[in-house]
């Protein structure tokens, strides 16, 4: 890699953005300095709340009361471990505001829900954060879940945290922890019609009956099964006969959810074969992955639920008691982790003929939902695909405030939400007429083009009450989008969506997308839930399984002390470098959306990017004027299409015909050469999806920087053409680097230390080649930690784009 230092062109350009900026930078740079301490602040929290799926309707706590907050203690310490403030508050919801004081490095621990007399007076008279670590609860507390309506308690930690003067938000949602884990058992009779199992009930094996209140990397009882300091008193062995609380006479089937503490008892460890064949299965090793020898293999102090039953056949009846060892599978592994759901199917065929299988994580029977790294959005339009794993029947997925509202509720507020079974961002194969009703109209040289959809019936009014049109015909009947079979929903965006249908007897697999619009205020914080139901074909029609997933959005960073200061922002530069009466203040998102894997099944290899080339290597796309210094936005779109008209220094005009668009790359070492024609495999009908891979396109893996940037808008209308009216993000010129270096906007660079690509902030301006014109040979970044400008080779290096908004 060749870097070229640029010191005197350095400090001019630091020069230019300080004469540009009106002095309305915010002061409080990280690491520059740090706020008064001791002062009185009072900060609002905003928690992000664990859910644990509902499991059986027994006595176990329901999910809403698993998942409630009665009270909160927060516990603020210095980096000495000192205590700063140590307050307990009641509330309703996920929203707190605390009484703390000013001041930097401090480490918050968050405990809700604690309903005992002697851990609340633990907490309270803590002196020293290493004694909060160190307490301890007691399984009697927690009593199972069963008698108690009390919500579960949780945890969490924030360390590193500065709290300003007077009122202030924390810009981090916090999340917490359950300190329990979740046990469903279900029992299954499907004995032949003339043998009887009737259940007598189950009882509970070396469950702990102590934890740490706060998470350690061991156990409180690691070391001690098979030792001399093992007690009887730190296990829970009932030896009582609890009834099962659930029971479906029809299906011959009883279930029962509780509440243990984590054991972490790891693997199986190594016995010799039982002496007697009778107690050996066919096969029997110590590294099979057979159900039958979670038993014999176990290690000390392995939780069991012991299940009671008599099995009668028509000659006698026997008494039956199975142990069903907790763990994350059915046959090897032996730990119960807090904070996780396990669920353990017995299905009883005979005397000697009785099956477990297991799921964990949030999977009950046969329906599971997964999604990518994170379900917390971003401040410019933002999206999640989130998976739905199910066999034979049919599921809904739809939108709920935060408060549990639907969208037929007057008060529902999640309007921010929709869902889609269409995927925006990934690019489609472009097809003949008439394949290509629901395709952009452009011809790039890619073959690639967005999709068409018809916008919700909410932001059609808006847009028609603008004079904006553009979307497809909608179909007759189907004005009304609140809610919409998957059948008819293909190119729509709804609040709840019915009739996902999954037609196969074994579990099969569809991904639907959940959308948020733009997210425009500072430092916000908005949360709803996304709510799947799961009717299984032959299953019990009132009792559906049911997944609910909170989804969280973040506003946006600001470079300026006040984003209503008339005199915030960079003056908007004319043509030939002189500032205009128009000021420019710009937003930045706030996380580099390329480092995440977003598509739930997808490689990872595909997703989880170090950065993205420049590209248009050789291609002169700007000639010599004195803006590009600080026109991010005309040149981001300047970069993208060939086309663009100026009109008031704003870029217009642009993408409308079919071939308005430049090359376009997939943005890896191949990022040198624009991509040919596709001609390769598609996923057909509807959508026309080309593999992840080579030679192919994605807005946020497979793109040129530039392109990265103005993904981030959103096509509004539904014509697939991302327009003058919808263009606001984009890749920010040298000289807005320079404000947000100046400005100490550094809590983008969030990615691992040592990494080149997380280190600098590419830009739309680039160096110069022969004949004092931009050639496309070099492209300028900046460090915005230390503030070092380079220019180095875009056909060489990675890069991680930094997108901003004009306001």
């Amino acid at each position: 890699m060749r870097k070229i230092r640029n010191t005197m062109p350095f400090l001019h350009a630091l020069l230019l953005s300080a004469l540009l900026l009106a002095g309305c930078v915010r002061e409080e740079f990280p690491g520059a300095g740090s706020v008064a301490e001791g002062e009185p602040a009072r900060i609002e929290l905003n928690l992000i709340v664990p859910t644990m799926s509902s499991g059986s309707s027994t006595r176990a706590l329901t999910p809403e009361q698993e998942n409630k907050i009665e009270n909160l203690r927060v516990m603020v310490f210095r980096a000495d471990g000192s205590v700063v403030s140590n307050g307990k508050y009641v509330s309703s919801g996920s929203k707190f505001t605390i009484d703390s004081y000013s001041g930097s490095n401090y480490t918050l621990f968050f405990i809700a829900n604690v309903s005992n007399a002697e851990i609340e007076a633990k907490l309270q008279s803590a002196a020293s954060l290493p004694e909060v670590e160190e307490i301890v609860t007691t399984a009697t507390q927690l009593d199972f879940g069963m008698n108690t309506t009390h919500p579960l308690m949780m945890t969490g930690k924030q360390e590193n945290v500065t709290f300003a003067p007077g009122n202030s938000t924390y810009g981090t949602p916090i999340q917490l922890h359950f300190i329990a884990a979740k046990v469903t058992l279900i029992v299954i009779d499907k004995t032949p019609p003339d043998h009887g199992v009737s259940i007598i009930g189950w009882d509970v094996e070396n469950a702990p009956a102590r934890s740490y209140l706060f998470p350690h990397t061991a156990d409180v009882n690691v070391n001690l099964p098979g030792t001399s300091a093992d007690k009887d008193d730190y296990w829970l062995t009932t030896d009582v006969d609890y009834p099962f609380e659930a029971e479906d006479k029809l299906n011959k089937t009883v279930s029962q959810t509780l509440y243990v503490f984590e054991n972490r008892r790891r693997g199986r460890v190594y016995k010799s074969l039982p002496t007697y064949s009778a107690d050996r299965y066919p096969g029997m090793d110590f590294r099979d992955k057979d159900h039958r020898g979670k038993g014999w293999y176990k290690p000390a102090r392995a939780t069991a639920i012991v299940i009671k039953a008599m099995h009668k056949t028509t000659l006698d009846t026997k008494q039956v008691k199975a142990h069903i060892y907790l763990g994350a599978d059915n046959h090897s592994d032996y730990n119960i982790e807090r904070g996780k759901h396990y669920t353990f199917t017995v299905t009883v065929n005979g005397l000697n003929d009785i099956k477990v299988d297991t799921n964990i994580d949030y999977a009950v029977g046969d329906f599971l939902v997964d999604h990518g790294d994170n379900l917390t959005m971003d401040a410019h339009p933002d999206f999640r695909p989130m998976r739905i794993h199910a066999p034979k029947g049919v599921a809904t997925m739809e939108i709920l405030d935060n408060a549990g509202r639907a969208y037929n509720d007057p008060d529902f507020d999640a309007t921010w939400l929709k869902i889609s079974p269409l995927d925006l961002m990934w690019h489609q194969v472009k097809q003949s007429p008439p394949n290509d009703e629901w395709q952009q109209q452009a011809e790039p040289e890619s073959r690639m083009v967005r999709p068409k959809y018809i916008p919700h019936k909410s932001v059609r009014a808006k847009l028609q009450a603008q004079g904006i049109a553009g979307w497809n015909t909608i179909p007759g009947g189907q004005e009304d989008d609140d809610a919409m079979t998957f059948a008819n929903a293909t190119y729509r965006m709804c609040y709840k969506i019915t009739d996902i249908p999954f037609t196969e007897v074994t579990v099969t697999n569809k991904t639907l997308h959940v959308y948020a619009d733009e997210f425009l205020v500072r430092d916000g914080k908005r949360s709803a839930q996304v709510r799947f139901t799961f009717y299984k074909e032959g299953g019990d029609p009132t009792r559906p399984e049911v997944r609910t997933f909170y989804i969280n959005q973040e506003g946006y960073i600001s470079p300026f002390l006040d984003d209503n200061d008339p005199d915030a922002g960079l003056w908007i530069a004319n043509e030939d470098g002189t500032p205009s009466s128009v000021r420019n203040k710009f937003v930045v998102e706030r996380e580099v959306e390329l480092r995440f894997a977003l598509y739930p099944g997808l490689d990872p290899s595909q997703q989880s990017l170090k950065g993205v080339l420049w590209a248009f290597y050789g291609k002169v796309l700007y000639y010599m004027k004195e803006d590009r210094f600080i026109s991010g936005k005309f040149m981001t779109v300047n970069l993208v299409y060939n086309d663009v008209q100026r009109v008031d220094n704003e870029p217009v005009g642009f993408g409308k015909v079919p071939d308005s668009y430049r090359p376009m790359y997939d943005g890896r070492w191949s990022g040198s050469l624009p991509l040919a024609p596709y001609s390769g495999q598609t996923s057909g009908s509807p959508y026309y999806h080309p593999p992840m891979g080579y030679n192919m396109y994605h807005p946020i893996y497979r793109t040129s920087a530039v392109r990265y940037c103005h993904e981030k808008n959103r096509d509004v209308n539904g014509d697939g053409i991302i327009d003058d009216s919808e263009a606001d993000w984009y890749l920010p010129s040298l000289f807005e680097v320079d404000l947000m270096w100046i400005a100490g906007v550094k809590e983008i660079n969030n990615l691992p230390d040592g990494q080149y690509e997380g280190q600098y902030a590419l830009t739309t301006e680039y160096t110069f080649g022969t004949n004092h014109h931009q050639n496309g040979q070099h492209v300028y970044s900046r460090n915005l930690q230390v503030g070092e400008t380079s220019s180095s080779g875009r056909e060489r290096e990675f890069f991680i784009p930094r997108c901003v908004r004009a306001l």
